[in-house]
């Protein structure tokens, strides 16, 4: 007989231990990565038969019962597969973390190469931290590769026809039918994002669309131009300001961890990692100047408000499981005040008001079609072979967003577990939350402690409810991609 209490604990202590070990290793305290004796102290929940007994209880189970033991089901299941490629992933992490390169006679811890080319101006400078830092992520492709096939061999081993199938099943998520709406969405934007991308890349890099690098796109994204309004001092200030009008007090929240230090092996990019909720919850990044890291701060924090303020007493399974869509949501809610023109104006005072909003639009209209590609490439990495990914990571990157990409970075991009499906459902809720908190708040609905009380009552929810569901409350049919369209083609027009 199964003791379900038991495992819940052991969900709540297993994720918090690996939190940590991730925490410990990417903010840069400690160079090699040990998830591996953490997944034999817990083995035990990621036993196939627990998974399948999970799996049958799940059958016969109602109502919120049946929610719990889906997303208990779902996390063994993930994890499941983490621990059959756990040294592989320590292998590869630790590459990363420990890994340098050498430019120009200077060596470069890896994670540091990649913050110093995205501010180099000289394009032959940056086409050569560029280029050393690919022959880097050659090698790590060796660990990666074996990484993949052991996850595909462990999915079909499970009786899934492949590794997609799986995760349709755990995460009830249809890819295929999102990867379509992603499709529809970069065939309206096909014309707008590739005149405006050549435009620019022209103006800001010398080069077209078609010639550009992914170094280049990197480097033009990070818009030196506007650091002067975006100054490093200045962030936690607007921040802590931009919290307290919704009625939150940053300061009082002895639950929430900000680090902001730069170290040596901090891994460039940033993360919320929850060490217990809500408890303990940790932000990090490192800075880089400019609109990016008010971006970042803003989009990790919202995961971090979400956590901190999670409701003590609620099931495990909805602390720590259920949809990262949701969290996302939250996080993409807070991130993109930098593409409202009133927070700007009492935050930044920036006086090129219009010339940043442009380009802030066209950055978020750059991710959305890239995740649009990634969703589309990682249905195709997931359920054919792996021979000549490399290439076809290539050509689906390149027919979306226009620019050369390496076929070395096929793997190193890839997250677990379809996130990029969260990613994109993320996206598209934040857009009809943020309607209606105008809605129903106005257009300063982040001056409005009203709408901070409402959010901080979402929140305590923690993911109890996927983003279908929320959509649902706040009165929608479910997910709809047009309030997302409209606002970047009203923009960009």
């Amino acid at each position: 007989m199964v003791n379900l209490d038991r495992i819940r604990l052991d969900v709540e202590n297993f994720s918090s231990e690996m939190n940590l070990e991730y925490f410990l290793t990417h903010a840069g305290f400690k160079e090699e990565s040990n998830i591996s004796a953490i997944y034999e102290k817990y083995a035990h929940l990621f036993d196939k038969k627990l998974i399948v007994t999970l799996a049958g209880m799940r059958k016969q189970a109602r109502d919120e019962d049946e929610r719990k033991l889906r997303y208990l089901q779902a996390f063994s299941l993930e994890y499941y597969l983490g621990m059959v490629v756990k040294e592989l992933t320590d292998k590869a992490e630790t590459m990363q973390t420990k890994g340098t390169v050498k430019v120009d006679g200077e060596k470069l811890a890896f994670h540091l190469a990649q913050i110093r080319m995205i501010n180099e101006p000289n394009r032959q400078k940056r086409e050569k931290l560029y280029q050393a830092r690919n022959k880097c992520i050659d090698k790590i492709n060796g660990p990666l590769l074996e990484r993949m096939q052991k996850l595909h061999g462990a999915a079909r081993d499970f009786g899934y026809k492949d590794y997609m199938a799986l995760f349709m099943d755990a995460k009830e998520i249809d890819f295929p039918s999102l990867a379509k709406t992603m499709q529809d969405f970069i065939s309206q934007t096909e014309s707008i994002y590739t005149q405006r991308m050549n435009e620019e890349l022209r103006e800001k890099v010398g080069v077209g669309i078609k010639e550009a690098e992914k170094h280049d796109v990197s480097f033009f994204f990070r818009a030196k131009e506007f650091d002067t309004y975006f100054k490093k001092q200045s962030m936690i200030p607007a921040l802590k300001k931009t919290l307290a009008n919704m009625g939150i007090k940053l300061a009082k929240q002895k639950n929430v961890t900000l680090d902001l230090e730069e170290r040596p092996k901090k891994n460039p990019r940033a993360f919320c990692t929850p060490i217990k909720i809500p408890e303990d919850v940790r932000l990090v990044m490192m800075p880089h100047g400019g609109h990016d890291d008010y971006a970042t701060l803003l989009h990790e924090t919202g995961h971090v408000e979400h956590f901190a303020y999670v409701n003590p007493k609620l099931p495990i399974e909805y602390k720590w499981l259920g949809d990262n869509s949701v969290t996302e949501s939250f996080a993409f809610l807070l991130e993109y005040l930098l593409t409202d023109e009133n927070w700007l104006e009492q935050h930044i005072k920036i006086d090129k008001t219009e010339q940043y909003l442009n380009f802030v639009f066209l950055y978020k209209l750059f991710f959305l079609r890239a995740y649009g590609a990634k969703i589309s490439y990682e249905i195709k990495l997931h359920t054919d072979h792996l021979d000549g990914m490399d290439e076809i990571y290539k050509t689906v990157h390149e027919k979306v967003l226009k620019y050369k990409h390496p076929t070395t970075h096929y793997l190193i991009t890839v997250d677990d577990a379809f996130y990029s499906a969260q990613y994109l459902q993320a996206w598209i809720f934040e857009a009809q939350l943020k309607n209606f908190l105008v809605r129903e708040y106005g257009e300063e609905w982040f001056n409005n402690v009203k709408a901070g009380n409402y959010l901080t009552n979402l929140w305590s929810y923690g993911q109890k409810y996927n983003v279908v569901e929320l959509a649902k409350i706040l009165g929608y049919s479910g997910l709809d991609v047009k309030p997302l369209t409209t606002s970047i083609m009203k923009h960009l027009r």
